[in-house]
């Protein structure tokens, strides 16, 4: 991929861990280094969970690289609260550690969105093949990318209520989307737009077998499974790729009555009653 030419616009938000297997340890270490390369990106902050994380020796001597201890399994909260602390007025990204930001993209062109109104970028990803080239996942596609987040870009402050559960945790994706819509923001998937590439052939992960893996990862390490997604939930199709809201009915099979209700709901969202 090329180099992008727009100058540094995101810090990025990663909580930085070791590996048992040195080919999935390879990829965190690739997509480390590409954000720290990253000309769009400011900084990476990595929130450690512990002290004793090893970090190759030319990616903890990097200048954009800052580390501060945090102690647990980063949550949403955490990753807020520090942005709030430390990057006041910066618009920074919170991302999963086998995620990178696209460096062909203009990110400036987002940070600008970001400044003027109030919405927070929920980012699908892309797939990196082994020739360099992206793809989409085939399984995500059918649902727009709906239910698979992985990037959260916002201009810091920002308040959210309810939202102290690990990023990366099974469902935290529509359930930080829920949140952040509470909190008065729209939240917005672009990903086509605003493409963040994950790295993630070493495990053998599908969607078929992603609960299996996440249970076998998770299993007896950090915090007992949360389930965030029971207590609000919010899905974000790909806006480039839902266009109709007359074929979303259609394949949903929506009835008469489902129909209406959405109609209901448009014209109650554009429209108000006031009287004299």
């Amino acid at each position: 991929m090329a180099g992008g030419a727009d100058s540094a616009s995101i810090h990025v938000i990663v909580q930085y861990v070791n590996d048992p297997r040195p080919e999935r340890q390879a990829e965190y270490d690739a997509c480390l280094r590409r954000n720290l390369d990253n000309p769009s990106v400011k900084a990476v902050h990595d929130l450690q969970e512990r002290d004793d994380e090893t970090i190759p020796d030319e990616l903890a001597r990097h200048p954009k690289l800052k580390r501060s201890r945090l102690g647990r399994w980063m949550t949403f909260q955490d990753a807020f609260a520090y942005a709030n602390q430390e990057l006041v007025d910066e618009v920074c990204g919170v991302t999963n550690l086998d995620i990178f930001l696209d460096p062909t993209v203009n990110w400036s062109r987002a940070a600008d969105l970001l400044r003027k109104q109030r919405v927070v970028l929920c980012l699908s990803r892309s797939e990196l093949g082994a020739d360099e080239t992206t793809f989409r996942d085939r399984q995500l596609l059918r649902w727009a990318f709906a239910n698979s987040q992985d990037a959260w870009i916002f201009r810091s402050p920002i308040t959210v209520e309810r939202c102290d559960f690990g990023v990366g945790t099974m469902g935290c994706d529509n359930a930080i989307a829920h949140r952040i819509k509470e909190a008065g923001y729209l939240p917005l998937n672009a990903p086509q737009q605003y493409r963040v590439v994950h790295v993630d052939s070493a495990r053998g992960k599908t969607f078929q077998n992603q609960h299996d893996i996440y249970k076998s990862e998770r299993e007896g390490k950090g915090p007992p499974r949360a389930y965030p997604e029971r207590d609000g939930q919010y899905l974000l199709p790909d806006i480039d790729m839902v266009k109709s809201v007359d074929q979303i009915l259609r394949d949903f099979k929506a009835t008469e009555h489902d129909r209406y209700a959405v109609i209901c709901d448009v014209y109650s969202r554009f429209l108000k009653v006031t009287n004299p």
